[in-house]
């Protein structure tokens, strides 16, 4: 779980720059123009929510990942980019977030739109990704760590984090080893999972490293 979690604390304010509702406005827009997309490609056909529901997904997954990498990135490779990059962490997850709410509203839309109605199955997973959802929206927000506390904080940063890890790695093993038509997307989605769990790591065995440095040093 050490590789899921953030060892810094949320964004202050202070230290946010002032691109973040650009950021969120602009993930959000490419978000809703893909659900259009999706379903003009069938002439408004409402069996095409589903595929909406993916494509928004799969856009979900590369902001998850981006989310996840870009202040491990700015710790191994600290330059101006990379840090300004790690600023905007608390920007991509609201857009992550707002994505995600997107994709489930597709997900909810053909039975609230007169088709069948959704299985107990695809309700559980609505509901419990919204919750989620809530939780990581709420950890993000840099008032949380004061009135929770660090530890209370750094689990709810936990939960969401790796609830969605493992909810994106589950849907690609499914996707390769199952039933289903193949698609390359599946595969790349793993390595891009694979490859930030990767870099958390490398992160945190770095900063493992130098803390006995500093102190030899010291």
């Amino acid at each position: 779980m050490v590789a899921l979690d953030s060892s810094h604390v949320a964004t202050e304010p202070s230290e946010r720059t002032s691109h973040g509702s650009q950021i969120v406005l602009f993930l959000v827009l490419i978000s809703a123009l893909l659900v259009v997309g999706s379903l003009t490609l069938g002439g408004g056909d409402g069996s095409l929510w589903p595929l909406a529901a993916e494509m928004v997904s799969r856009f979900s997954l590369l902001i998850f990942v981006a989310a996840m990498v870009v202040e491990p990135i700015a710790r191994l490779i600290p330059s101006a980019v990379t840090r300004a990059a790690a600023l905007e962490r608390s920007s991509l997850i609201l857009g992550f977030v707002a994505a995600s709410a997107i994709s489930l509203i597709c997900v909810a839309a053909p039975s609230e739109l007169g088709g069948e109605p959704m299985t107990i199955p695809a309700i559980a997973y609505c509901l419990l990704t919204a919750g989620i959802l809530t939780v990581m929206l709420f950890s993000g927000h840099p008032a949380t760590i004061r009135f929770l506390g660090a530890p209370a904080w750094r689990s709810l940063q936990r939960i969401s984090t790796a609830y969605f890890w493992l909810a994106f790695a589950l849907t690609g093993i499914g996707h390769l080893v199952g039933p289903h038509r193949p698609d390359d997307w599946h595969g790349v989605a793993l390595l891009l999972l694979v490859a930030a769990l990767i870099l958390r790591f490398a992160d945190t065995f770095a900063a493992h490293l130098k803390g006995p440095m500093a102190e030899k040093v010291g």
